[in-house]
């Protein structure tokens, strides 16, 4: 795939080559009558490559500023290694990740501790000097002339989560807030730490949303029929949540062999382990995905006490619950 991807006349995605993988992170370049931002300039690996695609397309000089989907390493981790090869430029990020991006220190033990040695792969997160990082409310806009960013907060993937509506090109990037895909099949990006509710009411908002485009970081975009797109996540989850239950109330206690029944039942889990998780920065992603959900629904079954049909009542009523 080229390296370069058009959306829309105000949005594109630089698709780096990491360590010979392709399709791996979505950043995007997105161009204002004012500059450019870029969103999520992905981790110190990806960064040397990402500035020379950069210069080989765009006027480096006018990037102003750099937006986060979320802190994890790999989307924001090169963002303090970036600055220093582009000078000093905004970073725009969730009000709860301001601190960890001017002191990484925590956020480089947790990343060790849930990839291990693929942490050590992308790269210890330099530190963002505070007085140039913006923590972004939700509705908050970021104006580049012409075009203009809207932050919306959609925690689950993880608590510090924005996705972004592009106006007036009408291209949400959502960035781990749906899921993974890869060609053209789909699951959700339920890591641990995870929190289905969270999850779900995000689902549910942005299903709301009447997009020309969608765009997920791991990878790429669907043009119209945005809303079925956005519908094939909340019956991923769903389905998986019950299956997952199922299995737990059957005595099936190793997420090991929960995810190895999951394989034999979900055709798009499965395609993706044996055609997408060959690579090394990939291996185990569906894995940590399904573990996510596990944990969470563990803790509701046998923590709290709750029943398979409370399960389905509570996401049920966060599938139909209004929001703004």
């Amino acid at each position: 795939m080229n390296e370069l991807i058009k959306i829309s006349d105000n949005v594109y995605i630089v698709n780096v080559n990491v360590l010979g993988l392709s399709e791996w992170l979505a950043t995007h370049v997105i161009i204002g009558s004012n500059g450019l931002l870029v969103i999520d300039p992905g981790p110190n690996l990806c960064v040397d490559s990402l500035v020379n695609t950069l210069i080989k397309y765009f006027n480096v000089e006018d990037i102003k500023g750099i937006a986060l989907t979320h802190i994890h390493l790999d989307h924001g981790g090169g963002t303090g290694l970036l600055i220093k090869k582009l000078g000093s430029v905004n970073v725009y990020v969730h009000p709860r990740g301001v601190r960890h991006l001017s002191n990484p220190e925590r956020l480089w033990e947790a990343s060790k501790e849930v990839l291990g040695d693929l942490a050590l792969t992308l790269g210890r997160p330099e530190p963002v000097d505070q007085g140039i990082i913006i923590g972004l409310d939700d509705g908050s806009v970021v104006d580049l002339g012409g075009t203009v960013i809207k932050a919306i907060h959609t925690p689950g993937h993880a608590p510090h989560h924005i996705a972004y509506l592009v106006e007036p090109d009408n291209v949400l990037i959502a960035g781990d807030a749906l899921g993974n895909m890869f060609n053209r099949r789909i699951y959700p990006v339920t890591v641990p730490p995870f929190n289905l509710v969270d999850y779900l009411r995000s689902l549910n908002r942005l299903s709301r949303g009447s997009y020309r485009y969608v765009s997920v970081a791991h990878f790429g975009y669907v043009e119209n029929d945005c809303d079925i797109f956005i519908q094939r996540f909340k019956d991923k989850i769903i389905s998986w949540s019950i299956a997952i239950a199922s299995f737990i109330k059957e005595g099936i206690k190793d997420p090991r062999d929960i995810y190895d029944e999951l394989l034999q039942s979900d055709q798009e889990l499965s395609y993706m382990f044996k055609f997408r998780e060959v690579h090394k920065l990939v291996k185990g992603a569906s894995y940590r995905a399904v573990l996510g959900v596990y944990q969470y629904i563990d803790r509701l079954l046998n923590v709290e006490g709750a029943s398979i049909d409370d399960l389905l009542k509570m996401m049920f009523s966060i599938g139909n619950a209004p929001t703004k």
